[in-house]
């Protein structure tokens, strides 16, 4: 006899697949960030995760593809997250009757880059992958291909929020925001090390940046 509900049936199936997978990467972004990649075991993610090898091997043929997984559900997280902080401060800035100050752009920034409890956690991974890019340069996805990405999206929102401060790049937006980067990778690599009040780290970002932005753009 036909399931009278296959359709209900399948659905249960990939919802508890999903969950699978969903508690398979939480439980890799911690051993990750505890032991590295090499350190890092099938057997030891499967425990913190509560399941079993199989369960393993019937979402990820490897720890190395299992990683990349993740990696691409912490840049999609990161890069929703952005939007969401970027489209608050877009509708600030064109609500506001006047430009802003250098003082009241550093305030922007504390507000738009303020910690979200992550930063050392994903700064372990990125490393981590980095590390991983170099021993394996053939590897199936490489480092630049996700820091393209996510560079190209990071490029059109801090784009848009400088527009709506009612300021413009003198120089090029892609060269503006290697600058910007920079200057936020050093501060996440000392706030991972030092705590984020540390100097330089990322406590400090909003009256450093605002006096960058107010040197590499000028009013419309």
């Amino acid at each position: 006899m036909s399931d009278p509900h296959p359709a209900e049936d399948a659905d249960y199936v990939s919802a508890r697949r999903r969950e699978t997978r969903t508690r398979l990467l939480d439980a890799a972004a911690e051993v990750f960030a505890e032991l590295g990649i090499q350190g890092a075991s099938v057997e030891r993610i499967c425990a913190r995760a509560d399941f079993t090898r199989g369960a393993f091997y019937s979402n990820f043929s490897s720890k190395e593809e299992l990683f990349l997984a993740l990696l691409e559900r912490e840049y999609e997280q990161r890069a929703d997250q952005i939007r969401v902080r970027a489209a608050e401060l877009t509708e600030c800035l064109r609500q506001s009757p006047e430009p802003p100050t250098r003082e009241d752009a550093a305030g922007y920034v504390t507000t738009f880059l303020s910690p979200s409890g992550n930063e050392t956690s994903w700064f372990t991974l990125e490393t981590e992958f980095l590390l991983l890019a170099l021993r394996h340069p053939e590897g199936e996805v490489q480092h630049v291909d996700f820091n393209l990405q996510f560079r190209s999206e990071l490029s059109n929102v801090v784009e848009s929020i400088v527009h709506a401060a009612g300021r413009r790049f003198i120089i090029p937006v892609d060269r503006a925001l290697t600058i910007l980067a920079g200057g936020y990778e050093r501060a996440v690599r000392v706030s991972a090390l030092s705590g984020f009040d540390a100097p330089e780290g990322v406590n400090e970002l909003g009256d450093r940046f605002a006096e960058l932005l107010f040197t590499i753009t000028e009013p419309v």
